[in-house]
């Protein structure tokens, strides 16, 4: 497994990732369903889909990755039980067996995950959920108008998120935990994907759909909490990602502990200035005291794209050669999974980098 360095080697080494956001059967995309069961009473994680996850590994471990981004509980809809305020009470049943199913099949084919606990749509008004009638204990279907922001905004919330959730889940795989021998299979945790969109002072990016933001200033604390809380217990490392290269800068700060950062560009030739394009910067041009990965990009940007998008003609084997030539600690493709309009990842293209970069690649991978 490549290692995100420190900063004082010259030659930091480059850890070839993708992203595997969920998983898919070809038909039921299965968005924060792949741990745990889920909040229609149905369990549909990786330890009943065993062989089908053990197939995807195997096909990314050939094609020469070494890290797989993968997304937890995204907008909190399973794996977490709640109370009847809806403040997290605990890891369910099924929990477990499922993020130690994924572990151990990533460290079969010499993977290591990059675990995002959240997505930014746990704080999207209109999440659905099951709520039990008071008179009659009928469960009924239900929308959370402002999503879970509570939990992370009131500090009863982040109390019991950190205590039932994250903690158990650090810990379990700590070296002196349950499953310390999965400890190696753990590449960084991260709080949430792209917080852009949720934080309240960043008016540009915040998105609609959050009726109730969260301030940077209280985000950055559980930033530093959850970075606290892997570096006591873990050999992980932490790290979060920027939606949007100009706000990469906030995430840099020495306060939060992250020990690597993120960037994910989707440079639209139709808007310019939503974002900037990251490619054509090294790393160091963007100024940061940490390493940097490119977290998140079109994986087949020229061929795969939506349809109101017009991204630039970098293809993967460009990004790829960009990445590990200009000093970033990574390039993690979206995605694997293929489950929306950018689509799969061309093989021909990894194929090609392993053959050309076999001391960063995994030791299954496929070069031809």
């Amino acid at each position: 497994m490549a290692e995100v360095s420190s900063l004082n080697d010259p030659r930091p080494p480059f850890a070839h990732g993708c992203n595997y956001p969920w998983s898919t059967d070809g038909t039921t995309v299965f968005y924060g369903l792949d741990f745990g069961g889920n909040v229609w009473g149905s369990h549909l994680g990786v330890s009943t889909r065993r062989d089908a996850i053990i197939h995807d590994f195997a096909e990314m471990a050939a094609l020469g990755f070494t890290v797989v981004r993968w997304f937890v509980f995204c907008d909190g809809r399973a794996g977490i039980v709640y109370d009847d305020a809806g403040i997290p009470a605990d890891l369910d049943a099924y929990f477990f067996a499922d993020l130690d199913a994924a572990l151990e099949i990533a460290q079969g084919v010499g993977i290591a995950l990059s675990l995002v606990l959240l997505d930014h749509r746990w704080m999207f008004r209109g999440l659905r959920d099951l709520i039990a009638d008071e008179t009659s204990g009928v469960l009924l279907e239900a929308s959370l108008p402002a999503g879970r922001a509570h939990v992370l905004i009131d500090a009863a919330g982040q109390d019991r998120l950190f205590d039932r959730v994250f903690t158990p889940i650090v810990r379990r795989y700590s070296p002196s935990g349950a499953r310390a021998d999965l400890g190696s299979a753990l590449f960084a945790y991260e709080l949430m994907n792209e917080p852009d969109f949720v934080i309240e002072e960043w008016e540009q990016d915040l998105s609609a759909e959050v009726t109730m933001p969260i301030r940077f200033a209280v985000f950055g604390e559980l930033v530093a909490r959850l970075s606290d809380l892997v570096h006591r217990h873990s050999t992980a490392r932490t790290t979060l990602a920027a939606a949007r290269l100009r706000n990469l800068w906030a995430w840099d700060d020495p306060a939060l502990g992250l020990d690597f950062i993120q960037v994910h560009s989707y440079p639209d030739l139709r808007h310019p200035r939503r974002d900037e394009d990251v490619y054509g910067r090294a790393a160091r041009a963007l100024g940061c005291s940490r390493q940097v990965v490119l977290g998140e990009f079109p994986g087949n940007g020229p061929s795969q794209h939506p349809p109101w998008s017009s991204p630039p003609p970098w293809t993967l084997g460009e990004y790829l050669e960009f990445a590990l030539g200009n000093g970033y600690a990574g390039a993690w493709p979206w995605s694997f999974s293929g489950t929306d309009a950018y689509g799969r990842l061309p093989s021909a293209a990894l194929g090609d980098f392993a053959r050309l970069h076999p001391l960063v690649v995994n030791s299954r991978a496929r070069t031809s």
